[in-house]
């Protein structure tokens, strides 16, 4: 079993060490895929593109001008983020790794029945609890109707808001501008 971990768990960037108010809640950014700074630190996604638009911020970590400046604002607006999963176990002759840690990092790849995915819903609930006035989301779409994944998303507790993915190739009513749709979802759900 080839055993893949989060890549922000090897740099120590886990979890808040300030006030969170809103708790962004991914899947996966697996070590040996694209090199992130952070949460949805890939362009291949909306999400800072729409919270800054919805927090009236420059959120992209890419173009502040440096990452510390990145978290002063995160914590400005007391927004962090987690994902579900902190590392995958797969038997490589059932899965290519290129499809876990690739381009495009498709959730398809690692919310199946193929590996087995070890979550952080414990440290996700002490961030929830620790935090009395949080709003917590999931970004993952309508996620997976695989047993493991939702007994997994019900230990958290309750009050989870779904989002539309802010994926560029999350999929949307046809006729959508993709972009404008998911900043509506965000806009209709998220009170700054």
């Amino acid at each position: 079993m080839r055993i893949i971990n989060h890549q922000l768990f090897e740099k120590n960037i886990i979890e808040p060490n300030w006030e969170v108010k809103h708790l962004f809640i991914g899947t996966f950014n697996p070590q040996g895929g694209q090199p992130v700074y952070y949460y949805y630190g890939r362009e291949s996604n909306y999400f800072w593109k729409i919270l800054s638009k919805l927090f009236k911020d420059d959120f992209d970590p890419y173009t502040c001008n440096n990452i510390e400046e990145f978290y002063i604002k995160l914590k400005h607006h007391k927004i962090a983020c987690i994902d579900i999963i902190n590392s995958l176990e797969f038997d490589e002759k059932q899965v290519e790794i290129e499809g876990i840690i690739g381009n495009g990092y498709s959730d398809s790849k690692i919310i199946n029945n193929k590996v087995i995915r070890n979550y952080n819903t414990e440290l996700i609930s002490n961030i929830i609890q620790n935090n009395s006035s949080i709003n917590f989301y999931s970004t993952w779409g309508k996620g997976s109707e695989l047993r493991n994944w939702t007994d997994e998303i019900e230990k958290l507790p309750k009050g989870i808001v779904n989002l539309v993915s802010p994926s560029r190739v999350a999929r949307v009513p046809q006729g959508n501008n993709k972009f404008e749709y998911i900043l509506n979802n965000y806009c209709t759900q998220i009170i700054p």
